[in-house]
């Protein structure tokens, strides 16, 4: 089983305790939990010191405005110096100040297929290589064009630049041709990431183009795809000079924002993010490891850092390192600060198929919108279909309510929060041949034991959606739970919620709600997955917004096609998500409460930025559910999946039974 917490569940905040006892609590807390990381520790040996006091720093699971009380243009320069200290502080650490002058030499020319390559070596004292590749103008003309910087790894975008009459410079700072390692050898005492240093270098690189012939420095677009991406974002958002810049794929803390893009989302999150590269950024960031909703800033206030010159976010449907809703968010909330500028219109989304490669055809795409913003022919961008505008569950809703909500009247009240079921145009095809699917086309997956047969009962797996997989959660740290279950013997019936994998596109009918399409959803897969395996109950096995899900398809109760529900495994049944049609009349307690009669569990983390503290034990409490504290946050970690396994294996029916 997963590890108990003794006592009262953990608080962000007491107001009997010092700052530096509740640090020492907070660096304690995590160090129970934190998965090893070298780096870190190397950190916190060298003094790096204790956790945040994340008491004193805003709680905030969704994003505000980079431009929030300005009245006007005027303010702006000082907020950019707010929010590019907020940065260097709690991410990327603090990088030396421009030199006055960056000395720089080429060294090579060449020539070859019509490209002049001139190898630059840029710094005084430390040095970063570059090779500019300019096109070779008709003899006794002299052409200035325009540059895309780049990162050395990108040689096809350089090739494709030059293709449209551009100039392309390349620069060693990349994952195996790194200048910036050396570089940061110069400067022993300076503490900052990789990727700001690979952002500094490429400024220092800007420097010198400024006095190479053929290049117009006025337009100097920077990109990058991945990590590069971020870095790309970096150096735009620190340095005005860049005229542009293209983000491409740049996931967590490039375009998308830490707290939407968690562990509970199934996403890359601040763990995972500082775990397998702990040297991108400041080391200090991995204390916010599940507690993302207290990050001072985020990737929206870096898109704003950028305005009012043009951005390009490129972001892939289909990329676990990514979620579209959280790129939108990013988006919508950093264009304030353009329009504050007057140029509400230069920061562009722009979603691809596919995962996480940038092809060809995106990299051309890029092109494009470089040539309409930076002196080429305007253009509009395409409108994205607006999307029903959802309402958050409200986390003041988790405590029990004034007086019980129950039968009919919760029946009634679930209905009216959730909308009717109706399905989209557009939405899943019609079921056909080929796997089991509901009657609205929704596609079954069903996961068996080794043996292919019964096993001992039928599980629904309902997980938060994740935009990019589906039911196949992106960014796990164990093995996927439905995988396990089925090794235990279960069959397992998985599907893709609305809004995610194969149904990214979908949104719920007129008048519905995305949790109005996923209850109904639940309940057609469950009813698909007994009859094809001939089981006439299932249990539930549910994390996050699935645990939701689950409770609103109890609370509605089993209909006369319904397939009752024999149990359920609970983690962490809360969720920020825009969700519903109207604000519930009724709490978490209310719903849980319809468990009772049958064997439930809630296994409720620690910490929690969807839950006021205590408020998920408050409403166990009142339901009679039993609830298992976890010494964790939220997230299904392997502990986790171990103890709703162990749960299930303990109430569920043995192995071999009837």
């Amino acid at each position: 089983m997963t590890q108990v917490v003794p006592g009262s569940r953990s608080r962000d905040g007491h107001p009997g305790r010092s700052a530096v006892a509740r640090r020492r609590r907070y660096t304690a807390e995590l160090a129970g939990v934190l998965p090893p990381s070298e780096p870190f520790e190397t950190w916190l040996a060298a003094g790096g010191g204790l956790a945040p006091d994340f008491a004193r720093l805003p709680a905030r699971t969704g994003l505000w405005s980079p431009v929030e009380g300005l009245a006007g243009a005027d303010g702006w320069p000082a907020r950019r110096a707010v929010l590019r200290a907020r940065w260097r502080r709690w991410l990327t650490g603090d990088l030396p100040p421009a030199p006055r002058r960056t000395p720089a030499r080429v060294g090579q020319v060449r020539t070859a297929g019509g490209v002049e390559v001139r190898e630059l070596v840029v710094g005084g004292g430390w040095s970063v290589r570059a090779r500019l590749l300019l096109p070779v103008p008709a003899a006794g003309v002299r052409h200035d064009v325009p540059i895309y910087l780049l990162q050395s790894s990108h040689g096809p975008w350089a090739e494709a630049a030059l293709a449209r009459g551009w100039g392309a410079c390349l620069v060693s700072a990349a994952d195996g041709d790194d200048d910036t390692e050396a570089v940061e050898r110069a400067f022993p005492s300076v503490v900052a990431g990789r990727l700001a240093w690979r952002a500094w270098a490429l400024s220092r690189v800007l420097d010198a183009l400024q006095e190479q012939p053929g290049v117009d420095a006025r337009r100097v677009l920077v990109g990058g795809h991945s990590r590069n991406g971020k870095t790309a974002l970096l150096a735009a958002a620190f340095d005005d000079r860049f005229a542009g810049v293209v983000s491409s794929s740049s996931g967590v803390l490039g375009a998308i924002p830490a707290r939407l893009c968690t562990d509970r989302h199934f996403g890359e999150g601040v763990e995972l993010l500082t775990r397998h590269y702990p040297g991108w950024y400041h080391p200090g960031l991995r204390w916010f490891a599940g507690r993302e909703h207290r990050l001072p800033t985020d990737a929206h206030e870096l898109l704003a850092l950028a305005a009012p010159r043009p951005v390009l976010v490129s972001v892939a449907v289909e990329d676990p390192v990514e979620r579209v809703p959280a790129a939108r968010a990013a988006v919508d909330a950093a264009r304030e600060a353009f329009a504050l500028l007057g140029r509400g219109d230069a920061l562009e989304l722009a979603l691809r198929p596919g995962g996480h490669r940038a092809d060809e055809s995106a990299v051309a795409a890029q092109l494009d919108w470089a040539q309409s913003v930076l002196g080429g022919s305007p253009r509009r961008p395409g409108r994205a279909p607006v999307a029903p505008s959802p309402v958050p569950w409200p986390a003041d809703l988790v405590r029990p309510g004034p007086r019980p909500v129950r039968g009919a009247e919760l029946r009634a009240a679930v209905r009216a929060a959730l909308g009717p079921a109706t399905r989209a145009p557009g939405g899943p095809p019609a079921a056909g041949e080929g796997p089991p699917a509901t009657p609205d086309g929704v596609a079954v997956t069903l996961l068996r034991p080794e043996d292919r047969g019964r096993g001992r009962g039928l599980v629904l797996w309902l997980g938060p959606p994740c935009a990019a997989t589906g039911w196949r959660a992106g960014y796990e740290q164990a093995e996927p739970l439905p995988a396990l279950l089925a090794a235990a013997g279960w069959v397992v019936a998985c599907h893709d919620p609305v809004g995610s994998g194969a149904r990214h596109g979908e949104h719920p009918g007129p008048g519905s709600s995305p949790l109005g399409r996923m209850t109904a959803d639940a309940a057609a897969v469950t009813a698909v997955a007994a009859a094809a395996t001939g089981h006439d109950r299932a249990w539930v096995a549910a994390y996050g917004t699935g645990a939701l899900v689950a409770l609103h398809l109890s609370a509605l109760g089993a209909g006369p096609r319904d397939v009752p529900l024999a149990g359920a495994v609970l983690a962490a049944p809360t969720c920020g998500e825009p969700l519903l049609r109207a604000r519930p009349g009724y709490t978490l307690a209310d719903l849980l409460a319809t468990t009772a009669d049958r064997p439930a569990v809630v296994l409720d983390p620690a910490w929690d930025p969807e839950a006021p503290p205590g408020a998920v034990a408050a409403a166990c409490r009142a339901a009679g559910v039993p609830r298992v504290p976890l010494a964790d946050w939220h997230r299904l970690s392997g502990a986790t999946r171990t103890a709703m396994l162990d749960w299930l294996d303990e109430h569920g029916p043995r192995r071999g039974s009837p």
